[in-house]
């Protein structure tokens, strides 16, 4: 397995991100809410462990002291409404917003994901971590229509490359979002909350977000087109991609060393 990740650098030149040495693969699964990520992250994790790799599935770490009570914060007092209409719940300050949910995976990052990886061969995320950029790229976009969005990513990019954690590989679960939707709500997770008329007015832009996002990062993101596949036919192309990456021959079809 490679020792070296060049893409833990967010920035091309910048010597950030490397608080503390890699020796993991961090693998991440990307995703709208609904995309099947922690079914598809579950998969992967009980696959690799069946090659002989020592692997660990994520999704949040512990969150305590401040960063837990901002934490319980963001998610019980929310700028964006989730239920009816109407926008807002409150004046909406798009900057506090993105300020609060980035010092939140700063923490992540810093405290979670990379004692995870010094631990482990491969570390896989089960809700992504681009999401998170995108999530802020949607909002801040919203209330700073006269900024491109490559212009706002690029500040995105900047104000998190000190600690953010480059995946190996990420895969994005290429799912249209009014089909992701309605597996959120089957599901009961993620969000699914049919009355919840602000969430479904804000998915498309979230949606675009995400693919700009995900654009930008051509040599770390995989996309994965799910449509109505079964989860076991999207594993096996992931699969592939990922013991390729991990150095398992996988002449014939079968894996092996």
């Amino acid at each position: 397995m490679a020792a070296d990740h060049p893409s833990s650098l967010i920035t091309a030149g910048s010597t950030a991100g490397r608080l503390r040495p890699r020796s993991g693969v961090l693998v991440t699964v990307e995703g709208l809410w609904g995309a099947g990520k922690t079914t598809m992250a579950g998969q992967l994790g009980r696959r690799l462990a069946g090659q002989g790799f020592d692997v660990e599935v994520v999704h949040y770490g512990p969150l305590p002291g401040v960063v837990g009570r901002l934490s319980r914060w963001l998610e019980r007092e929310p700028l964006r409404a989730r239920t009816g209409t109407g926008g807002f719940r409150h004046p909406h300050h798009a900057t506090v917003d993105v300020f609060a949910r980035l010092c939140r995976e700063a923490w992540h990052h810093n405290h979670f994901y990379r004692p995870a990886l010094e631990a482990h061969d491969v570390v896989v995320v089960d809700h992504g971590v681009y999401s998170k950029l995108a999530y802020c790229l949607a909002i801040l976009s919203e209330t700073r229509p006269d900024v491109t969005g490559s212009a706002l990513l690029d500040q995105l990019r900047g104000c998190v490359a000190p600690w953010f954690c480059v995946p190996d590989r990420a895969y994005f679960l290429d799912v249209p979002w009014p089909l992701a939707r309605e597996r959120a709500i089957l599901r009961g997770r993620g969000g699914g909350v049919p009355g919840s008329v602000e969430r479904l007015l804000f998915l498309p832009r979230f949606d675009a977000a995400y693919r700009h996002v995900v654009a930008a990062f051509p040599d770390v993101v995989v996309p994965v087109v799910v449509d109505l596949r079964e989860a076991d036919d999207v594993a096996d192309e992931i699969e592939q991609d990922l013991l390729a990456l991990l150095g398992v021959s996988t002449v014939g079809g079968d894996p092996g060393v």
